[in-house]
This record gives C-alpha cells, sequence and structure tokens, in this order.
C-alpha cells in the first residue's frame, strides 16, 4: 500500500516478530469443561452459579453473610450508618438535589419528568418543606412518610430511625413517567440562612442529607446565578456530603439572565467560593445552561448551553447502566472501613488495663487517636485512608466503655477478607455483561436518536456528529478542478504527492491527520491523485475542519464513479 507523502515507513530492522502468545501471559489458560461433569451436576459449581446470578442478587449475599455479622460484632452502625437492607441493592438508580431555595431544584424535576409532580408546589420563595422521593409509578399517590419507611421493597426503611420530626417532613410521590422508570429523584428543602435552618427544621438536616449522600448515584448541586454566596449553612451541608465527592454534579442555572462577560465572572466567583469549602485539588465539574423549558433571555451562549446540557443529560441517562458499578464500590469501601473499625475497636480494648486507671488511659487513647491510627496501620498493613475522621471518633468513643469492646472474630474477619480478594473480583467479570443489557433512562430532553439540538454523547457522538452524514457524501469535482490544475498534473492526468502535499499542508491540519486523508483519497493506492481523489482529499479536509472525525474507511458510495478513467 502508499503510504503517501505524510508517513515515512518504520525500519524493518526494528521490527519485533510476532510470536504466539503463550498460555499463562495474557490471559488465563481455560479450562476443559467435560460434558459428563456438566450434565451429572458439578455440586460446587451449582453452589457458585446460586451465588452469581446477577450482581444484585450477589451483592445482597456478600452482605449479608461476609460483611454484616462483622458489622454487628463492632457496633458499626451506632459509630457510622445503620445497616443496609436488600432494597438498597436492588433500588433503581437515585439523584439527590440540593441547593439554596430558589435555585431550581424543583423546576429542574419538573423539566426532566415534563409535567409537576404530586404535591409540587415551584415559586421564588422556599416553597418545597419536605424531602420528596420523586419514583415511579402506575398513577398519581402521595405516601406520607411514616407508611413509606415500613415499605421493605423501598430503600427508605432505615430512616425510621430518624424519628417522627423527620418523617412528617418526608414524603413519596409516584407518577407514571418514562423518565422514574430508570433512575428515582430525591427532591429536598432548600437550604435557609440563620436559626431557621440550624433550630426550627426540627430534625438534623445535614445529617439527612449525609445519610441520602451515601446511598445516591448522582448529587446534583445547583446554584443561581443571581444566588453565588454560600451560607454558613449551605457550607455544612456541602461538608455534610464528603466522602462522595466523584458523585457530585454542580449546575450554574438560569445562566442565560446573563450576557457572556457576565457569564464569566459568575463562573470565577462561583469557582472561588466553592474552593473554600471543596477542599480538592481537581476542579469540580460544573454544568452552565438553564435546565427549564422557558425561553432563553440571552441566546449567545446556546452553542455552550447546549453542549453542557448534552452532558449532563447523557450523564443521567447512563445511571442504571453505571449503578451496579457504584453499589459494589460503596461495599468496597464500607468493608474497607468495618475492617479498619474492627481493628480499632480490639486495638482499645487490648490496651486497656486489667484493674485501676482505666478512664485515664481512655482519655490518652481518644486524645491520641491520630498516633493510634499510625500505629494500628503500620501493625496490620492498612492503609491510613481507611480510618474514620478522629474528630468524629472522638466524639462516639467519649461516652463508651471501652472493656465492653469484643475482640476481633477471627473466622468472621477472614469471610470479609474472603469477600474482597474472592467474590468481588467474580463480581467485576460479571458486570460488563449486566450493563449491556441493561436501558438507559429515558429522557425526553435527549434520546437515541440524535438531533440538531440534543445528542447523547456516547459511542464518540458529539454534537457536530450529527451532521456527519451530510459530508459522507461523493464531492463534486467541479468545486475542485481549478485548484488540481494549479497543482500541474501530468499527461496521465494525475498529480504527484510532492505536488498534492503543497496544496493539502494549507489547510495547517497536522500531518497525522494529513496521512489519514491521503490513507483515504488514494483509493488505487498508486501515489497518486487523479481529479476525484483530489477532491476526495480536499472534502475530507473540509470535513475535518468543521470539527467532524474521519471515517475509519472509505464509504461504498464515495468509491470512484462510473465515469472515473
Amino acid at each position: 500500500q502508499s503510504l503517501g507523502p505524510f508517513l515515512v515507513p518504520p525500519c524493518p530492522a526494528g521490527a519485533e516478530q510476532c510470536g504466539r502468545p503463550q498460555r499463562g501471559r495474557g490471559r488465563p489458560a481455560r479450562r476443559p469443561l467435560t460434558m459428563f461433569r456438566w450434565l451429572g451436576g458439578d455440586q460446587r459449581r451449582t453452589k457458585d452459579s446460586k451465588a452469581f446470578v446477577d450482581v444484585t442478587e450477589a451483592l445482597q449475599k456478600l452482605y449479608r453473610e461476609n460483611l454484616f455479622p462483622l458489622e454487628t460484632e463492632h457496633d458499626f452502625h451506632h459509630f457510622y450508618s445503620p445497616a443496609l437492607t436488600d432494597a438498597d441493592f436492588s433500588a433503581r438508580p437515585m439523584v439527590l438535589l440540593i441547593g439554596q431555595y430558589s435555585a431550581g431544584k424543583s423546576t429542574f424535576i419538573r423539566h426532566l419528568l415534563g409535567r409537576d409532580y404530586p404535591g409540587l408546589r415551584i415559586g421564588p420563595e422556599p416553597t418545597t418543606d419536605k424531602f420528596v422521593a420523586v419514583v415511579n409509578g402506575t398513577s398519581d399517590q402521595i405516601i406520607p412518610g411514616n407508611a413509606l419507611v415500613v415499605d421493605k421493597s423501598m430503600p427508605f426503611t432505615q430512616l425510621s430511625h430518624f424519628g417522627n420530626a423527620f418523617l412528617s417532613r418526608f414524603e413519596c410521590a409516584r407518577l407514571s413517567s418514562p423518565c422514574l422508570e430508570g433512575v428515582t429523584l430525591i427532591d429536598t428543602p432548600g437550604v435557609l440562612a440563620g436559626e431557621k435552618q440550624r433550630i426550627k427544621r426540627g430534625y438534623e438536616f445535614e445529617t439527612i442529607v449525609r445519610w441520602f449522600a451515601d446511598r445516591v448515584d448522582m448529587i446534583l448541586m445547583l446554584f443561581d446565578v443571581a444566588k453565588l454566596d454560600i451560607s454558613d449553612e449551605f457550607r455544612r451541608v456541602i461538608l455534610a456530603v464528603k466522602g462522595n465527592d466523584h458523585k457530585i454534579h454542580i449546575i450554574l442555572n438560569k445562566a442565560d439572565r446573563c450576557t457572556t462577560p457576565q457569564l464569566m465572572r459568575v463562573y470565577g466567583a462561583m469557582m472561588w467560593n466553592l474552593g473554600k469549602v471543596i477542599d480538592t485539588p481537581e476542579v469540580s465539574r460544573v454544568y452552565i445552561g438553564s435546565f427549564w423549558d422557558e425561553p432563553l433571555v440571552n441566546d449567545d451562549m446556546r452553542r455552550l448551553f447546549e453542549s453542557e446540557e448534552n452532558d449532563l443529560y447523557t450523564a443521567l441517562a447512563q445511571l442504571p447502566r453505571s449503578a451496579a458499578v457504584r453499589k459494589l464500590n460503596d461495599l468496597i469501601k464500607r468493608a474497607r472501613l468495618a475492617k479498619v473499625h474492627a481493628y480499632l475497636i480490639d486495638h482499645l480494648k487490648k490496651k486497656m488495663p486489667s484493674l485501676m486507671g482505666k478512664e485515664k488511659v481512655k482519655k490518652e487513647l481518644i486524645a491520641n487517636l491520630t498516633e493510634v491510627y499510625k500505629e494500628i496501620a503500620k501493625e496490620k498493613g492498612v492503609a491510613l485512608g481507611d480510618f474514620p475522621d478522629p474528630t468524629m471518633m472522638r466524639e462516639k468513643l467519649l461516652p463508651l466503655d471501652f472493656k465492653s469492646f469484643k475482640k476481633i472474630d477471627k473466622r468472621k474477619m477472614d469471610e470479609l477478607e474472603h469477600m474482597l480478594s474472592v467474590e468481588v473480583p467474580k463480581l467485576l467479570q460479571m458486570i460488563p455483561m449486566e450493563t449491556e443489557s441493561m436501558d438507559l433512562a429515558e429522557l425526553s430532553q435527549v434520546g437515541a436518536q440524535a438531533s440538531p439540538f440534543a445528542v447523547m454523547k456516547v459511542g464518540g457522538n458529539t454534537e457536530t456528529t450529527v451532521y456527519q452524514n451530510q459530508w459522507l457524501c461523493a464531492p463534486n469535482v467541479e468545486e475542485y478542478r481549478a485548484d488540481f490544475m494549479a497543482c500541474g498534473p501530468n499527461a496521465q492526468g494525475r498529480v504527484t504527492g510532492q505536488k498534492a502535499k503543497s496544496k493539502l499542508i494549507e489547510s495547517k491540519l497536522p500531518s497525522n491527520v494529513l496521512h489519514k486523508i491521503w490513507t483515504l483519497a488514494d483509493i488505487d493506492r498508486d501515489g497518486l491523485l487523479t481529479l476525484y481523489e483530489f477532491s476526495l482529499a480536499m472534502h475530507f479536509i473540509k470535513m475535518r475542519l468543521d470539527g467532524h472525525d474521519l471515517p475509519a474507511a472509505l464509504p461504498q458510495n464515495m468509491l470512484v464513479p462510473e465515469d472515473e478513467d
């Protein structure tokens, strides 16, 4: 094949010989499966199949048998979060919306659903005064919190621990919606300022937000372009979701109210404020747009808004496919925390004296908790990053009797290690197959069929690929005849690579892109370009300059015409 004028062939002396891959290197050797053993029913294989029918069942089984006993043994649920239920693993992916009042949380949900959910009220004042779980149902229905937490098919049973003060401000809104068949949306009250937020709610707002943040698949944090100040109350809410930073997606809403220069200053101010609260070296992902159905006040940034909205809607639509990975990741994180917690409780018990001086030793251990962490990490070979926040642990440990703590049960710890080292890798192998069989969440804002206004950004699709098919057609040779003749074709009507290169490099495209264009255009692989081949090259240059990806191979409808000599 012709390499063209844009690629130098590699030295043959440096090429490596291709050998047949050896067993044990690259991929494991396959074990032969005997037909008789299959028909006879291998008991070990049957047991494994039963344990791994699907990812959800496997997660439920692993938690009940390998992790929950260790949690119960060392009072894990008192220190961190309540026990998980089967519904926590089988529930649809959940999206939590948080933000200050009038940031557009309820309007965003209405925008996704295309209608009001039961009990919805929208206004510029603080209107949403409850936590509302918006779920799919056959008809419109509102379920009060006390009734909702006794429904074991829903992942909210553990909220009963927060009492009537919270349950009276919690409800479930059921309605029929294609969007809710894929995800569940959690609407929250707007964060207020002053003692109205801290005292008059009657329940621990930050604790409830943390409970949801640990269980949801995505956290949408909404900001209004006109209300960028982060109050002390909102700061505590943001800190409450710490540890779930990978779930947070920040939305700068109502951006059409600003001109382009104003929007730049607003974005900078918001990132400055967030930088003082979200203490991470990475810049948080911010989606800029106006997430409602109203006409745009300033549409100068329409192209940016479309791109940002497509990114967010694609992330929402793909939640059902990523939910299994998220739940497995959360289970592993919980298991690692339970492991270091067990080591910590066992260590504190061993340090207590048998007779006198217990209170003094207890105070010393609590005061030097960070040094205790380092000692355990060195002794047990665990990472310091797995240990809980020492300030929180000091508060929890202070009223407890260390002598009542239980020693580590080696059998239970071995079962946990078996889960992490053997069972979890099995699950990871199952997830790709199960993910492929899942449907995306159905959003009316973006669908499988792209349009000039919205596109699902999967499989390499972008806003520009919507128009790619318009370029994959035969070029008009008359449009490029003058340029072809200016290159000086030979007597056979062909341009050499050297002459064609001087014209093609005027595009300022990199040589590796021009090489790909040459490979597509030089149909007969003779290192020369006919008029039609030259037209193809110029056509692909225009296509790439317009932002479209080049095809991997020349489409059939773009092959040389029959009348081409």
